[in-house]
């Protein structure tokens, strides 16, 4: 989920503003609709969902495959191909390529990229299956010819009922999540203590009563109250965020359309956008798409129409993981402002691969001036990220990397800031790092990262961390300590810091916990080098079914004038 005061950089003040107190009421009941729209175009289809969830667990993978504790006693069959659901909710069609009674080797289909850590993870086979009276009918239908003994449809009268992996005739295939959260924050230092009740929900409902519709939504309703952060625009005043509400269907060879409020996964430089997309496949390499609607409200994603966009786009992708691999997407995206001309960009998302050994990435947006610049007038790079992994063995990798980031000098962008000044619209920062990670023996694993940051602002010193993970602690199956110290150069302010934490797993990792602690020894002019505990942190996780887990955890933090404790429950459903 990408929260949209990171996609749009701004200055906290600017979100204190009296301006901006009053929602605009039409725009919350347009943004309620939608979201009850949705709802109710998933729940629409639950009557009719005849496909068979299964549950499994990943047992052993070796390369590309996979093993599951499932086989021909649960109904599957050599040769089928169906729909597993991760619980994190990714959603992957497999292909099952060996199967005993109690086993099955799978392997993903139409999916170039390795998924690692796999074993121990619970997930869901979905299928459908045909009942006896419905075969009845196939073969009693003038369409089919009578059933002989060399006729591959020919079932014996006492053979258990067939099961088959139609996804063309699957429908109404409905996976989500719900959960609510509670938060609660108490501050004995400044008596500013706070609380935060949240209710979301993201998810997607495929083949929409067997077409090739299908829906997908992500929100978040909250409510904030207490005494702290009575400025605050969503104070005791319910906000609504709808990160995704749209539809989506396939075209031919490889395309698709998709309309509503959606981030374009093709591009997501464009940001969020409320209209339409649509892509075709040009040729084997080449696919051609474009985008056009609205971007929402930047600070509280409320239906908007002061910045209509329009944007094209093409992607050329080449080779096959994990052999030699490459897909490219650049594209021109055009915006106004309050009916002014506003922004003219270039974009770019990019993945190359040579194989397991090498991966690279990258992402840019090239600013030309579209007449709304006032500092930074002709052609500007807004953001370039780039970073390298390669992978030597499963003991030893190195990274690299580089970020850049500077404000686009727009009209828009200068609405978000609570004053104007020019500094604000500087050449930005460039941040450089390079990284390694060994595995070691003894279930030992070491990583280190070094960068070094270039900004007008502020003259910064290399940074650098270290920290060393110990797994199977103990013999304990799945449980790890990672410790990690780095140093701390800011203005006023030199050390080092650290934190200690762990992942201890129970009951068949049915319950999770995760202590953290942090610390630091620093000379805080004008005082002398003292060390500090910064926060105490634990969070527990645990699965109290194969649909409802439940979560909370508290934070204590210290120093600073600041003695302050969080604490937060929360219930999730999935489905």
């Amino acid at each position: 989920m990408i929260d949209a005061r990171k996609e749009y950089p701004v200055n906290c003040i600017s979100f204190y503003t009296e301006g901006f107190m009053k929602k605009k009421l039409s725009n919350y009941k347009r943004k309620i609709f939608l979201y009850i729209s949705g709802v109710l175009i998933m729940f629409s289809g639950l009557a009719h969902a005849d496909n068979v969830t299964m549950n499994a667990r990943i047992t052993h993978e070796i390369s590309n495959e996979f093993y599951v504790d499932k086989g021909t006693d649960q109904g599957l069959r050599q040769g089928l191909s169906g729909s597993l659901r991760f619980d994190d909710g990714r959603i992957l069609e497999f292909e099952v390529i060996q199967v005993t009674r109690k086993l099955a080797m799978l392997r993903f289909a139409g999916h170039s990229d390795k998924q690692d850590g796999l074993i121990g993870q619970s997930v869901e086979l979905v299928f459908e299956r045909k009942e006896p009276d419905q075969q009845n009918k196939d073969e009693k239908s003038p369409k089919n010819p009578p059933a002989t003994a060399d006729d591959d449809r020919f079932v014996p009268l006492l053979a258990p009922p067939q099961w088959t992996l139609g996804l063309p005739e699957a429908r109404n295939i409905f996976h989500g999540q719900m959960q609510a959260r509670q938060s609660l924050q108490t501050d004995r230092e400044n008596q500013r203590d706070y609380s935060v009740t949240h209710f979301g929900s993201s998810g997607s409902l495929d083949r929409i009563e067997g077409s090739n519709w299908s829906f997908e939504w992500s929100g978040d309703l909250a409510y904030r109250d207490g005494d702290a952060y009575r400025y605050h625009p969503d104070y005791q005043e319910p906000r609504l965020d709808l990160y995704m509400g749209s539809f989506q269907r396939p075209l031919a060879d490889d395309g698709f359309l998709r309309l509503g409020r959606f981030l374009p996964r093709e591009l997501p430089g464009i940001g969020y956008v409320d209209g339409i997309q649509g892509q075709i496949r040009h040729d084997e390499h080449i696919s051609l798409g474009a985008v056009a609607g609205f971007k929402p409200n930047r600070y509280n994603l409320d239906p908007s129409e002061d910045e209509p966009l329009l944007a094209g786009y093409a992607t050329y992708e080449t080779g096959k993981f994990p052999g030699p691999y490459y897909s490219g997407t650049a594209g021109i995206l055009s915006s106004l402002y309050e009916g002014q001309s506003d922004r003219l960009a270039l974009l770019f998302d990019q993945r190359a691969s040579l194989g397991p050994l090498f991966t690279l990435y990258s992402t840019a947006e090239v600013d030309f001036d579209a007449g709304a610049a006032q500092i930074n007038t002709g052609t500007n790079l807004a953001r370039l990220d780039v970073s390298a992994v390669s992978r030597l063995s499963s003991e030893l990798s190195f990274s690299a990397g580089l970020d850049h980031w500077q404000r686009p000098d727009t009209r828009a962008e200068r609405d978000l800031l609570p004053y104007y000044d020019e500094r604000f619209f500087d050449d930005g920062y460039w941040r450089y790092w390079v990284g390694s990670n060994q595995g070691l023996p003894w279930n030992f694993r070491l990583s280190e990262e070094v960068s070094f940051i270039n900004s007008d602002t502020y003259d910064y010193d290399p940074r650098w961390q270290i920290g060393l993970t110990h797994t199977d602690l103990f013999d304990w199956q799945g449980a790890s300590v990672t410790a990690t110290v780095y140093n701390i150069a800011v203005v006023g302010m030199d050390g080092y810091g650290g934190r200690l934490s762990a992942y201890l797993p129970l009951w068949s990792h049915k319950l999770s916990i995760n202590p953290l602690a942090g610390f630091r020894t620093v000379d805080v002019e004008p005082r002398s080098r003292e060390f500090e505990l910064t926060y105490l942190s634990m969070r527990l996780n645990g699965r109290l079914s194969h649909n409802w887990s439940l979560f909370g955890g508290f934070t204590h933090s210290y120093g600073d004038r600041v003695d302050s404790t969080l604490l937060d429950l929360g219930i999730r459903y999935r489905w």
